[in-house]
């Protein structure tokens, strides 16, 4: 069966997008996570509270000013950086921030590492 052409999704969990599967193809309309592992985890409360946490720091800073992940969770929640992280690609799929790695705008599903975040249009 050849593959159709549907556009990607981003995963309700991690915030990566994702593609048609032939697996998925009876109900690709209902399909919101990319794997069992994002299924079986899904969004928390806190998680939805990382994107809040996020975009209120970013609404206290200059216009086109940008913060890292780090200023935004204290030192005892390091542990949860990877749930912001999420949260941060989450926001940039919804093109409320943009992700930054060098002072350059990179692609939420491909960023590594240390990344900065700004609110869209700065």
């Amino acid at each position: 069966m050849r593959s159709p052409k549907f556009p990607p999704k981003v995963c309700a969990t991690c915030g990566r997008s994702f593609e048609w599967r032939k697996k998925w193809a009876r109900h690709w309309g209902e399909v919101v996570h990319c794997s069992d592992r994002c299924r079986s985890s899904r969004t928390r409360d806190h998680s939805l509270e990382l994107e809040a946490r996020i975009l209120a720091r970013l609404a206290r800073i200059p216009r086109g000013a940008s913060i890292s992940l780090s200023e935004v969770l204290s030192a005892d929640e390091q542990p949860i950086m990877s749930a912001a992280q999420a949260a941060a690609r989450r926001l940039a799929h919804a093109a409320t921030i943009d992700l930054l790695q060098a002072g350059v705008v990179v692609d939420p599903d491909r960023a590594r590492g240390e990344i900065r975040l700004r609110l869209r249009g700065s």
